[in-house]
């Protein structure tokens, strides 16, 4: 018998467009979605995520594309939203939070992810890069967020973000932190080139606040502190013209293997050929990478920008995201410290053994029915 409490929820997600290519967002909302869908009494879900419309077909003329690109998110999307409330509306993507003006505040519910385009502003991250556009979408979303429900912080970082840069009452915050999918576990390199180069790896786009900078200057530090080659495996996004001409200066485009894109069952091998993943980032919401990297036994040496010092806890080693010195003697201490090496894999795989999308997906129910029970 399937008691009132039981009642299965309809819990609508609003997922980002297509068009714009934000694959991190569009892995949460799969797995969470999965892991829903795997819960006894579980909730329902329903996907509402739009084509782009104009903007595919201006994609030749720049400027126009540009445009179309805004009409799709926040006049197409919007109305679209409008027509499919549920018991519950989860936008999972803060950079979306306009929908919810068109939505039921009661039942609404918005995952915020990070806070950069917030510090960016208020001079605390770099600033390149983001355009007026994109952050007065952003104050367009906010104010749309002071209305819902709930708000999913990330990590306990997002939430303190959220508050301080916010009105938003804080006991309406709940915090429930990201999972790892099972795919992501040791594995045997099959391909590692034979060349006896140390090799680091970094995960994810080439924006301001990623401190790629500093991670190309890591290359010749630490080739001089080894006295061996060192290849630096890029993966995800284009490198800037401005790092692009450091690389020149730096004279390391010959120890750089890039791969802007790589299929996400390619990721588990390609953390299993590295010797330690370096996450030099400024700030981080979370830094899903570092703990796929540590489900699959990599080493981590990760900067104390943002949530990563919740996520990688006692697991890896956490330095200053601007101190280059300290950035290169703790991936050195990695690299030749075998007992280390050896202890760092093993906490790291039982680290991430604590963040599974079952644990996110039922925090996350529990706040779908907290919501729902206060709607009613």
């Amino acid at each position: 018998m399937i008691t009132p409490e039981h009642t299965p929820l309809w819990v609508r997600l609003f997922h980002t467009l297509p068009s714009e290519g934000r694959t991190s967002m569009e892995v949460y909302a799969a797995a969470l979605a999965a892991a829903l869908a795997r819960l006894t009494n579980g909730p329902r879900v329903m996907h509402c995520r739009p084509r782009s419309r104009l903007r595919p077909a201006l994609e030749r003329w720049a400027p126009l594309a540009r445009v179309s690109g805004y009409f799709d998110r926040y006049v197409a999307y919007q109305w679209h939203a409008w027509r499919h409330d549920a018991d519950v509306n989860h936008i999972v993507d803060h950079g979306y939070g306009h929908l919810a003006f068109g939505l039921d505040p009661r039942r609404t519910i918005v995952t915020f992810h990070d806070a950069v385009l917030l510090r960016a502003a208020a001079g605390e991250l770099p600033a390149d890069g983001y355009a007026r556009s994109a952050v007065l979408g952003h104050r367009l979303s906010l104010r749309a967020i002071a209305r819902v429900a709930r708000v999913i912080a990330d990590s306990e970082s997002s939430r303190a973000d959220l508050l301080r840069f916010t009105g938003y009452p804080p006991e309406r915050v709940r915090v429930v932190p990201l999972g790892v999918s099972p795919m992501f576990h040791p594995v045997r390199p099959t391909d590692r080139p034979m060349d006896g180069a140390v090799r680091l790896l970094h995960v994810g786009h080439c924006g301001p606040y990623k401190n790629v900078e500093t991670l190309l200057r890591l290359v010749p530090m630490l080739r001089r502190r080894l006295d061996r080659r060192v290849v630096l495996v890029k993966v995800g996004g284009d490198f800037t013209p401005a790092q692009r001409a450091l690389i020149a200066r730096l004279g390391i485009g010959a120890d750089i293997e890039h791969h802007v894109h790589v299929p996400l069952a390619e990721l588990p091998r390609l953390y299993a050929s590295a010797d330690v993943l370096v996450q030099p980032s400024l700030y981080e919401g979370f830094g899903l990478t570092v703990l796929e990297a540590m489900a699959c036994g990599t080493p981590v040496v990760a900067a104390t920008g943002g949530s990563l010092p919740e996520v990688v806890g006692d697991a890896g080693l956490l330095v200053p995201p601007t101190d280059l010195a300290a950035l290169t003697e703790a991936v050195a201490r990695v690299l030749t410290d075998s007992p280390l090496r050896t202890w760092l894999r093993a906490r790291g795989l039982e680290r991430a053994q604590a963040f599974t999308w079952e644990r996110t997906a039922r925090a996350t129910h529990a706040v779908y029915r907290e919501v729902h029970e206060e709607s009613k």
